[in-house]
């Protein structure tokens, strides 16, 4: 890991770093990204600092690494002593990359040489220079020197950047497509918790969709409380029962389940990931859950087809509640399953992975198809409370509801 980055903004660059990709623009996006792989310090390398350049970076709450601006026309930049330790990752700001690309290439970074990665045609795409040869780095690149002519780079270890989908890599050009590029950056934001459904045919909604939202003032908390609206009028749609007002209602909870994929996307390419989301994501899938349930069994009882259709949602809408604060519970305490790594805790994972994805909605949207929302009705009730019993007891053999108490107590002690 490197906690130091030096972004280069060459002279007579084609592409200024002020082109927005995904809303974002080149220079903000190469800063928040080295924020996010653990860089504190970014020095950033340009001919001329203008002040729409430092308006970019000092005028966003989101940029909380400490900035020093390289130029020709500035005095030499302090260099802190750790810098003279602690290696540095180098790369132009016209180079778009996602932190996990750079978190795998710098975790096993040298101390004493420079390594290299290029791309596909061979090309310099990203340096990690040790800490003792970055001031002379910046202090070439003062005097006009090209990135690749300086002697921190020259002649260090070269290797092929790493290739996965999820370690995005694209160097902008003018002949660049804008649109394409932004499509291949959200075809790398994979959710390993996506199920089935989510990748064969939420995503392919949701993709053409957020980059859309991508150029809107909607902020992801905006499009998650459209998404619960959405779903909650989805519910609604349920109650007179008959045939099609389910069928609609199935229909709107798909669309809000689409609209759910993109306030993480758009959280993503955007770097408006924050708690508060999280939790309010949750807050809003689990009502739009329960009105949906209770709808169902509402739409079943005002057909008449079953006089249990109510209990039956009752029990379902139980079996939610209790189920959700375990599954809180399971997530929060993932980190010690994973240095227990019990069976319990494998059981967990893979038990919450396949029956918390939001591949239910195709489900409820086949039973209303079909015209089978009391069947529906039926198994629901009976897992979610079978869900939940089964990981109450796996949380209590793993031993991390006891660790979740201690902590808790621990935590009143302290108040």
């Amino acid at each position: 890991m490197v906690g130091v980055a030096v972004l280069v903004m060459s002279e007579g660059e084609a592409v200024s770093p002020l082109t927005k990709i995904g809303g974002v623009s080149l220079l903000k996006r190469a800063v928040l990204t080295a924020q996010k792989a653990g860089v504190t310090t970014c020095y950033l390398y340009v001919a001329h600092v203008t002040a729409a350049l430092r308006h970019e970076v000092h005028d966003d709450s989101r940029v909380t690494s400490q900035i020093v601006w390289v130029s020709p026309t500035l005095d030499d930049p302090h260099i802190p002593e750790p810098l003279m330790t602690e290696p540095s990752v180098v790369f132009a700001v016209t180079t778009i990359v996602r932190h996990p690309l750079l978190q795998t290439i710098t975790q096993d970074a040298s101390a004493e040489k420079t390594t290299v990665f290029t791309d596909a045609a061979g090309a310099a795409a990203i340096a990690v220079v040790p800490g003792a040869r970055v001031a002379t780095l910046l202090r070439e690149l003062q005097q006009g020197q090209r990135l690749a002519d300086t002697s921190a780079i020259m002649g260090g270890d070269q290797q092929r950047l790493p290739q996965a989908r999820s370690l995005f890599f694209h160097r902008l050009t003018p002949a660049s497509r804008i649109a394409e590029v932004e499509q291949a950056l959200l075809l790398s934001l994979e959710n390993p918790r996506d199920g089935r459904v989510d990748t064969y045919f939420n995503r392919k909604l949701s993709r053409p969709l957020t980059r859309r939202l991508l150029h809107t003032l909607l902020t992801p908390n905006q499009i998650t409380l459209l998404s619960c609206m959405v779903g909650l009028v989805g519910a609604l749609c349920f109650f007179p029962g008959g045939y099609w007002g389910p069928v609609l209602g199935a229909v709107l909870l798909q669309f809000s389940v689409v609209l759910d994929c993109c306030d993480g996307e758009v959280a993503r390419v955007k770097f408006l990931e924050s708690p508060f989301g999280d939790v309010l994501d949750i807050v809003c899938d689990t009502l739009v859950t329960i009105a949906i349930f209770v709808g169902m069994g509402v739409a079943v009882w005002q057909d008449g087809a079953s006089s249990q259709a109510l209990p039956l949602a009752s029990m379902l809408v139980l079996g939610g509640c209790l189920a959700f604060p375990l599954v809180t519970l399971a997530e929060k305490t993932e980190a010690v399953g994973d240095r227990r790594e019990g069976w319990e805790d494998t059981l967990m994972k893979r038990l919450i992975a396949s029956l918390t994805t939001r591949d239910v909605s195709i489900v409820i949207f086949a039973s209303a198809l079909t015209g089978k929302l009391l069947w529906f009705l039926w198994g629901a009730a009976i897992g979610a409370q079978i869900f939940w019993l089964i990981l109450l007891w796996l949380l209590w053999r793993a031993g991390r509801l006891q660790h979740w108490i201690q902590g808790v107590e621990v935590k009143n002690e302290e108040v």
